[in-house]
């Protein structure tokens, strides 16, 4: 990859670091009385134990409410194609997100590693394979953008992150 490639890479994370965060922000700065948002996640079922940690935790400190749905990544990847509605993605697999990305669904500026998944052994040639990323993203079509982006701000939150590690998951 070239330097310039290198980059714009880094331009293009830290401008949606950016933005998270200022989502964040907004969501903060919103008046407590303000009416609660509904935000609809769809997220793998082995995130089960700590999202039920997280999104209480999230919803206090946003306002928002949260409507999870848990499944199989790649069920869930098929009902959000087949236009099912919803506005964050956060499946298991590097495959489920690559399908969804594939097709158009997810917004790619916005799209967040959260967790390492578990080592790949080496390949008979001794070959050790790259490290593969559980993402989250924010989708094409989310009616709550803003509720989104401060999720995935607050999937990578000391909170959240301890969350994932008191279950066992690794942490990138």
């Amino acid at each position: 990859m070239s330097a310039e490639s290198l980059q714009m890479e880094k331009n293009q994370t830290m401008n949606s670091r950016l933005m998270m965060l200022f989502a964040t922000m907004l969501l903060l700065a919103a008046p407590l009385g303000s009416p609660a948002q509904e935000l609809s996640i769809f997220a793998d079922q082995a995130f089960q134990p700590a999202l039920q940690e997280i999104l209480p935790l999230f919803s206090e400190q946003t306002g928002v409410a949260v409507q999870l749905s848990l499944g199989n990544s790649i069920i869930l990847a098929e009902r959000l194609r087949s236009g099912h509605p919803a506005d964050v993605f956060f499946p298991a697999s590097e495959e489920a997100m690559n399908r969804m990305t594939e097709k158009g669904l997810v917004d790619v500026a916005l799209k967040r590693n959260i967790l390492a998944l578990p080592a790949a052994p080496p390949t008979e040639e001794g070959v050790i394979p790259e490290t593969q990323y559980a993402a989250a993203a924010v989708l094409n079509e989310s009616t709550n953008r803003l509720q989104a982006m401060a999720f995935l701000e607050f999937l990578v939150s000391e909170p959240a992150r301890a969350a994932f590690a008191r279950q066992g998951f690794a942490l990138p």
